[in-house]
């Protein structure tokens, strides 16, 4: 699982508690996934990185920590606009740019900063999804969390990534749809 993934990374994480991302059926309208649950490891690799205090820090320092912490949610968003699978009639849904993120003229964390306010929750996607993001993305988080996290909180959406992971994804989606068939 997400082989291209991880082999642009070196080594296990050192950390991880994460959000419960289990979809409950019940459930109308929940967090899949919140830019926030990275943020506090992006803050101390930014700090670390360029050897600055976290009470010194910049608004343009919070942005670009907030962009790395942004990076495993905003190559899933990509993903999403890529297939069609963002719900139009989500509150933030936006025709234009989900056009531009499908055609790479704007990247995953730009929708996700501009529409989707740092967060993806069910009523963003379409439901038709929900079950394979019930099964995927606890796995995806878990991978997140345990394997990369240390280089996904020091990374901004890049496409290059975007593709090798869009890879991994688009297996898992083919092996998911052949056994619901």
């Amino acid at each position: 699982m997400f082989k291209k993934l991880q082999s642009l990374f070196k080594k296990k994480s050192s950390v991880g508690e994460q959000a419960d991302t289990k979809i409950e059926e019940s459930q109308v309208d929940f967090p899949i996934d919140r830019t926030d649950y990275f943020f506090d490891h992006a803050l101390v690799f930014y700090c670390e990185e360029n050897d600055i205090p976290s009470e010194k820090l910049s608004q343009s320092d919070m942005q670009e920590i907030s962009k790395r912490a942004a990076f495993h949610l905003s190559i899933f968003v990509a993903w999403l606009a890529k297939h069609d699978f963002l719900n139009p009639q989500s509150d933030g849904f936006n025709l234009e740019d989900a056009q531009k993120l499908k055609n790479e003229k704007i990247t995953g964390t730009d929708y996700l900063f501009k529409h989707l306010d740092e967060k993806l929750y069910s009523t963003d996607i379409s439901d038709i999804l929900l079950p394979f993001i019930s099964d995927f993305y606890e796995d995806y988080m878990d991978f997140c969390y345990t394997v990369l996290v240390d280089d996904v909180a020091k990374t901004e959406f890049d496409w290059k990534i975007n593709h090798l992971v869009e890879d991994d994804i688009n297996e898992m989606f083919s092996q998911y749809s052949a056994l619901i068939r």
